[in-house]
């Protein structure tokens, strides 16, 4: 016979452990609770149910319940029993109101007016109630865990001038050390992720010395020329040694795939996934949220590393219903409307194959958003330059200004490598100057999937790709797919160029394309003179550009640099701009304006 608060045990289909928190008078049906669920959400069940998994051997019932509190009053401190009074306080007359507060549209309604009278957040008494079913459903359940803290696997605050950790065993040589506070851990991090794009095989002692070499030198950036200037190697006496590196990459939990954790003395078992529950109002793709933000770092130009060339922005297009990142782009310059259409159109991409442009190896699953939504909401700062003409014609796609939206992603960011906090006033960052714009978009990817897969949201109890799952199975989902080209060429920004003698004139580059070899318009370029033209192209990526047809609009000819352009392979807008004149491919005095137009634009 089952009874209230006893703990059922199943081994299949998938292993978890459940409590019954009440039975139906009439023993039609009960409410049970997953025990170690993220959530306070309770299941109803029919008890006939719960029977035939017993008598079919699927679960068991436990013998002894390893979550009920049971401990001595007298032992107890007076700050436990004032806890434990205030959150017994606040749930009393919830869980007294049985049945009512386990359907969970009357438990919500019950929540919003316990908050509103005892002055706290949703939740705080969706935790309260989750440890009492939890353990027992006694108010011992919400006695606080002090007695499972401790200093083991905590990070010890540093003092000034004081070294944490054991002495160095040739410390009279070298000094006592430094202390690998957050600025050096981002750096670790930083320096790892920086590795593994460029070396296929990683090695914890490369990625060390590269870093050594990359970060800890005395560098500082011209503010007139924008020139990076270092001192030479050796000038920096206190580096992380080898030791800390590999403490911190082992410690923290957000290193890159590439990064094996050493084999550990004992295997904790990984936690169980939380059910993706209390969910948000809505479906996935009903609307995308675009929204930026300038990374505090100065990137570098892959033509030449001493020279900086300024701060990334990135946009982010999320999904308002799962949190899920759906899109992103990084730009350099001042937050404008057409870059923030190219996050949108990252949107509509194979996420494999972006990922691989930035030599991040992933499975269609990690990323599976390929979809624009119903409606987009951007940030009202991002709509200076808004052309909702596009979205609406090509796409059937609203979009509406909004001050604010789902920022969960910036956190990822900031914890991860803390590109979005300013330094202090005459501080120095060990980031600027050293990365270039491939490397930061490449890190800006690994926080993309290490938010959408393991970040847990706190109004939900489940990760971004679970909730995204979930809606899609269940609710449905306003999702549309497009051919990826048509999405990424029709919201591209658009140029004037110029048809030459030389090639099709870009800004500083020249290209050349299937249609104008066929047409020979080179030739008449020679022969007439230049014209016009209109060119789709991204700024970050201007190997290929998109020739528009007038008389087919959605018809785009790729156009390749061409030879005499070869210098600028792998380079963006902003890089090119800042090439020395020697490497601009410039035929003629009549393209300067172009040129100086282009300059103008970048900076």
């Amino acid at each position: 016979m089952l009874l209230r608060n006893d703990l059922l045990q199943y081994s299949q289909p998938s292993p978890r452990t459940i409590r019954i928190l009440w039975i139906a008078p009439e023993q039609s049906h009960a409410y049970v609770f997953d025990v170690a669920a993220r959530s306070a959400e309770v299941e109803l069940v029919p008890l006939a149910t719960l029977q035939a998994d017993l008598r079919a051997g699927h679960a068991c019932v436990l013998p002894a319940d390893p979550y009920v509190m049971v401990v001595s009053q007298e032992l107890l401190p007076a700050k436990h029993l004032q806890l434990r009074a205030r959150a017994w306080d606040i749930i009393q007359g919830l869980v007294a109101q049985e049945p009512e507060i386990y359907e969970a549209r009357l438990r919500g309604q019950m929540i919003a007016q316990a908050t509103l009278q005892h002055g706290v957040s949703h939740p705080t008494v969706y935790r309260y109630l989750r440890r009492y079913w939890q353990r027992g459903q006694t108010p011992n359940a919400l006695l606080p865990d002090y007695c499972n803290s401790g200093a083991r696997g905590k990070v010890r605050q540093s003092s000034a001038g004081v070294k944490r950790g054991r002495p160095r065993k040739n410390g009279a040589d070298t000094g006592p050390g430094l202390n690998a506070d957050e600025e050096i851990r981002r750096t670790f991090r930083v320096a790892t992720a920086r590795y593994a794009l460029a070396n296929p095989k990683f090695s914890r002692l490369g990625a060390y010395q590269q870093m050594l070499r990359d970060f800890f030198v005395e560098r500082r950036i011209d503010a007139d020329s924008g020139r990076v200037l270092s001192m030479p190697h050796g000038s920096v006496k206190d580096v992380p040694t080898f030791g800390q590196f590999n403490y911190w990459l082992d410690h923290d939990d957000d290193r890159p795939p590439e990064v094996a954790r050493r084999p550990q003395a004992v295997v904790l078992p990984p936690l169980p996934a939380p059910a993706p529950a209390p969910l948000p109002p809505g479906r996935p793709g009903e609307g995308f949220y675009l929204d930026a933000v300038r990374a505090e770092v100065q990137l570098v130009s892959r033509a030449d590393r001493n020279q900086a060339i300024g701060r990334p922005v990135v946009y982010v297009a999320t999904d308002c219903f799962s949190r899920m990142v759906c899109g992103v782009y990084v730009g350099i310059g001042e937050v404008q409307w057409p870059q923030a259409m190219l996050a949108l159109a990252n949107c509509g991409a194979d996420k494999q194959r972006y990922a691989q442009q930035y030599g991040r190896r992933i499975d269609a699953g990690q990323w599976p958003c390929r979809h624009l939504p119903e409606t987009l909401f951007a940030n009202a700062a991002l709509m200076r330059g808004w052309n909702g003409d596009t979205l609406l014609n090509n796409f059937n796609l609203r979009s509406a200004a909004v001050d604010d939206g789902p920022g969960d992603w910036r956190a990822v960011l900031e914890k991860r490598f803390r590109l979005l906090t300013p330094q202090q006033e005459g501080g120095s960052c060990r980031l600027d100057g050293v990365l270039d714009l491939q490397q930061f978009t490449r890190i800006v990817i690994d926080c993309i999937l290490y938010f959408n897969s393991r970040h847990q949201l706190a109004h939900a109890g489940a990760t971004p790709r679970q909730l995204w799952d979930w809606g899609g199975e269940h609710l449905g989902g306003g999702l549309k797919t497009y051919p990826e080209h048509l999405v990424r060429c029709s919201l591209m920004p658009v140029a004037q160029a110029q048809v030459t003698s030389d090639g099709i004139m870009l800004f500083d580059s020249l290209y050349t394309c299937a249609r104008a070899m066929s047409e020979r318009w080179f030739e008449r370029a020679r022969q007439r003179g230049a014209w016009s033209v209109k060119l789709a192209y991204d700024p970050a990526d201007l190997d290929t550009v998109y020739l528009l047809d007038a008389a087919a609009p959605l018809q785009f000819h790729a156009c390749h640099l061409t030879d005499a352009s070869a210098a600028h392979m792998h380079l963006s807008a902003a890089e090119i701009a800042r090439l020395p004149r020697t490497q601009m491919a410039l035929p003629g005095a009549s393209l300067r304006s172009s040129t100086q137009g282009f300059r103008s634009l970048v900076n």
